[in-house]
This record gives structure tokens, C-alpha cells and sequence, in this order.
């Protein structure tokens, strides 16, 4: 009977050890599992932090991204009041310079053209009436020289009509006495008979003058009467004081 008691002590002990290993394992088990657990949450709330973290300084960068931005836009709209604005106005003030005095000096420039051309055209109309008048001129000497060339031949051809017949009459003069014989026949005798051999000789005059000149008497003589007759032309006439000097 002892011996049953000691071996169900025994058994006892060795149940109540193996409970007590088997309550210490699920314990180091449940331990094993809550620190696993703790871990895993541990982890989980540093990801949380660092996630929370990094979305903070996202935020803080955006909010700085922000502010340089706004100061960058206020730095420009400080640049175009201060710089841009006033140099803008000052290239539409000289733009605006530059075209009028573009406008000025193609106002001039067309100006002088224009008295340019007025000047030329003038000086080309008085140049043209000019040498119209001295062609005019020219053409009224010519025709004068021509008239008095013709009229000095026609004078030189008349004033020498009396040197021929003085020089016909010339044998006459070399006579110092006339005996006039009558044949008493009818015909014309003494001084009558001088007279009309003169008369013959005197009339031959137009014919040698023909011969010698080749020019009718009468043609002659029409000539001279015309020449004494002409008028100026007018449209032969230099201009009057309208005309170029």
C-alpha cells in the first residue's frame, strides 16, 4: 500500500510537472505570441510615425514651396513695378519718339523731293524756253543772214548794171569828134541815129546781164521788192519777258 501511495505520488509529481511544463510553454508561448505581437504593433506604430512624419515634412515642403513661391511672385511684381514697368514705359516713350520723328524726317525727306522735282521741272522748263528762244533766235539771224547774203548779191548784182553800161558806153567816150553823113535814103540820120544806136545798146544791157548772171532782170528786181516788203515772223521772235533769262 505504501508503495501504490509513493507511485501515485509520484505519478502525481510527474502529472503536476508536466502541467507545470506545459503551463510554462503556452506561457512562453502566449509571451513568444504577445511580444510577437507587441513587435508587430511596435512596428506598425513607427510605420504610422514615419508615415506621419513624411507627410508632415510633405506638408512643410509644400507650405515652403508655397511661401517661395509667393515670394517669387512677389519679387516679380515688385520687379515689373520697380524695373519692368518704368523701362516699358520709357520703350514706348522713345518708340513712340522714333516714330515721329520717323514721320518728321519722311515729311522732310518727301518735302525736298517735291521742291527738288518743282526746282528741276522749273529749271527744265526755263533750260527748254531758253534754248527755244535761242533757237528762235538763231533761226531769226539765219534767216536774216540769209535775206541780207540774198540782198547784198541782188545790191552787188543792181549797183553793177551802171559799170556795164558804162562800160558799152565806153568806146563813145573815146570819140572827140562825130561827122554825121546822110545818105539820104530815109533812114534815121545825124543826132537821131546816135540816139537810137544808144537806145539799142542800153536795151541790150537786161540780156548781158542774164548771160553773165544767170538771173532774169525782172526775177531780180521782184526779189529786192520782196526783201523791202517781208515783216518779222512772229513766232520767230524770242519770247518777251515771260521768257527765261
Amino acid at each position: 500500500a505504501e508503495t501504490l501511495s509513493l507511485a501515485k505520488q509520484a505519478e502525481a509529481t510527474r502529472d503536476l510537472e508536466v502541467k507545470r511544463a506545459q503551463y510554462v510553454e503556452v506561457t512562453k508561448r502566449q509571451q513568444a505570441q504577445a511580444d510577437k505581437a507587441y513587435d508587430i504593433q511596435t512596428n506598425i506604430m513607427q510605420h504610422q510615425v514615419i508615415a506621419e512624419q513624411v507627410k508632415v515634412q510633405q506638408i512643410e515642403k509644400e507650405q515652403q514651396v508655397k511661401v517661395q513661391e509667393a515670394e517669387i511672385n512677389r519679387r516679380q511684381a515688385e520687379l515689373v513695378a520697380t524695373v519692368l514697368k518704368p523701362a516699358e514705359v520709357e520703350r514706348q516713350r522713345i518708340e513712340t519718339l522714333a516714330a515721329a520723328e520717323k514721320q518728321r524726317l519722311i515729311a522732310e525727306a518727301e518735302g525736298r523731293a517735291s521742291s527738288i522735282r518743282a526746282q528741276g521741272e522749273a529749271e527744265s522748263e526755263i533750260i527748254f524756253k531758253k534754248g527755244d528762244a535761242e533757237a528762235r533766235a538763231m533761226n531769226v539771224k539765219a534767216e536774216a543772214y540769209q535775206e541780207y547774203n540774198q540782198a547784198a548779191i541782188y545790191d552787188k548784182l543792181l549797183t553793177s548794171l551802171p559799170e556795164v553800161v558804162r562800160a558799152l558806153a565806153a568806146p563813145l567816150a573815146n570819140v572827140d569828134k562825130i561827122t554825121v553823113v546822110s545818105t539820104g535814103n530815109g533812114d534815121a540820120t545825124g543826132m537821131n541815129k546816135i540816139t537810137g544806136d544808144l537806145t539799142k545798146m542800153v536795151a541790150q544791157v537786161p540780156a548781158l546781164f542774164e548771160t553773165l548772171s544767170g538771173m532774169n532782170m525782172s526775177d531780180l528786181l521782184s526779189k529786192v521788192r520782196g526783201i523791202g516788203d517781208k515783216s518779222p515772223k512772229p513766232d520767230a521772235l524770242p519770247p518777251g519777258n515771260g521768257g527765261a533769262k
